[in-house]
């Protein structure tokens, strides 16, 4: 049988986000938390991509009263991965629809702690955004 409804993640690797007030619950961020590439280390979802892409895949599901051609795109959610490996201060960058926000947003919620960034050998904050797509891409026709 085939997956009707898929739930990708666009980057193999978190992208980091530059802090310009893009979402008004991340706290304003200068000086110590690391917001570009720059770092020793990116924090790791426990596992790596594939345990984390599961974890999106387990957590984050289609409403089941949508019909599944109804929206197609990508929400944008972006975190604040502390010291310790905690997920804080989720917000949507991107938004596809109130409902999906709210999904995205507990998905990530129920993460458990990451493997932190590292700079010269200690953990450093950092900020990522995480692209996920709902929809079924269509086919062309020929």
């Amino acid at each position: 049988m085939k997956v009707i409804f898929k739930i990708l993640v666009v980057f193999a690797l978190f992208v980091p986000i530059l802090s310009n007030g893009q979402c008004d619950s991340l706290p304003n961020l200068h000086g110590e938390p690391w917001l570009g590439t720059a770092v020793e280390s990116q924090p790791e979802f426990p596992g790596g991509d594939n345990a984390r892409i599961a974890f999106i895949k387990e957590n984050i599901k289609w409403p089941k009263t949508w019909p599944i051609d109804s929206i197609y795109g990508r929400v944008f959610v972006a975190f604040l991965v502390d010291k310790n490996g905690e997920i804080k201060f989720p917000c949507i960058l991107r938004s596809l629809d109130p409902i999906l926000d709210s999904i995205v947003l507990a998905a990530v919620r129920k993460m458990p702690k990451w493997i932190p960034a590292k700079q010269q050998g200690k953990p450093v904050e950092m900020v990522f955004t995480l692209p996920i797509k709902f929809g079924i891409a269509k086919k062309k026709k020929k």
